[in-house]
């Protein structure tokens, strides 16, 4: 019992709590959110949710693209969230966050209670067929191990009689549930939740022994964890990209595009990144 609370308060401080389809503005005035800020370069697109304003939905539970600054309150802060605050610089606009869960992101998105979704999401196959999206970073899955397992993995078959935890509709919960497939006879247990705090918690209580989450983000949880995770180095290649969506065929679609270029070719993603402890070499708009 006293591990739990123990790992529970650390995921807590690892990852914070979103708030579901609660709403928050934020201008990027304040010291957090200062380096995303620039001069506005370019007109505003047309057909915004709210005019004069940038709306963004975002699950702020996930260092170091977007997390609340102190923790479950205050600035939300973050790579994605700082580019979200520079692209309203750069068309001249107020900022403002529409906070949801993980998977509330899409149908937020759709039902048009934002303009955009900053970023954290795959450039899958699937998402873009629905969505209009401007890849911004390469990325891919990395595997986590917690204390109950001392393999050294090097293959999906090495995971095999495991139980691999993921967050709910995301790309990495379906990769998870292919390699449990692939282990055939060997049962292998897939776990779900909805927070990524969640399926951290559930590999450091014990309750599963591996995570698979996007690498950006899995530096930053086994970094904090105080030596009770530990990351699989190179078992899965960067294989998608990050990217920021919109819906199909909106009018801020190809503005948004054109403004992350700029940012990019001017430094400010960049600085944004190297800010937030993210290589730069793994910028890349298209």
């Amino acid at each position: 019992m006293k591990r739990s609370i123990i790992a529970a308060a650390a995921a807590a401080t690892l990852l914070g709590v979103s708030a579901c389809g609660s709403d928050s503005s934020d201008s990027g005035s304040s010291e957090s959110g200062s380096a995303a800020v620039v001069e506005a370069q370019a007109a505003a697109p047309a057909g915004l949710v709210k005019d004069g304003t940038l709306t963004v939905c975002i699950d702020p539970e996930y260092p170091p693209l977007e997390y609340y600054e102190n923790g479950t309150s205050g600035d939300i802060i973050g790579f994605d969230a700082d580019a979200a605050r520079a692209l309203a610089s750069y068309w001249g606009l107020e900022f403002a966050t529409q906070v949801t869960t993980f998977e509330g992101l899409q149908p937020g998105l759709q039902s048009n209670r934002c303009d955009i979704i900053p970023g954290g999401l795959y450039m899958s196959e699937e998402r873009t067929a629905v969505l209009d999206g401007v890849s911004y970073m390469q990325t891919g899955p990395a595997l986590i191990l917690g204390e109950s397992t001392d393999l050294a993995p090097t293959q999906n078959s090495d995971l095999c009689g495991l139980t691999i935890t993921g967050q709910n509709a995301s790309e990495n919960l379906t990769m998870a549930q292919d390699i449990a497939g692939e282990c055939g006879a060997t049962k292998t247990s897939v776990q779900q939740y909805p927070k990524t705090a969640d399926t951290v918690l559930a590999v450091m209580n014990g309750k599963a022994d591996a995570l698979i989450e996007t690498d950006v983000a899995a530096v930053d949880i086994v970094k904090k964890s105080n030596g009770k995770l530990r990351l699989v180095e190179g078992f899965f290649p960067p294989s998608t990209e990050f990217g920021m969506f919109a819906n199909k065929d909106a009018e801020i679609t190809a503005p948004l595009g054109e403004a992350l270029k700029a940012l990019h070719e001017d430094g400010t993603l960049g600085k944004i990144a190297e800010k937030y402890g993210l290589s730069t070499e793994s910028l890349d708009v298209y």
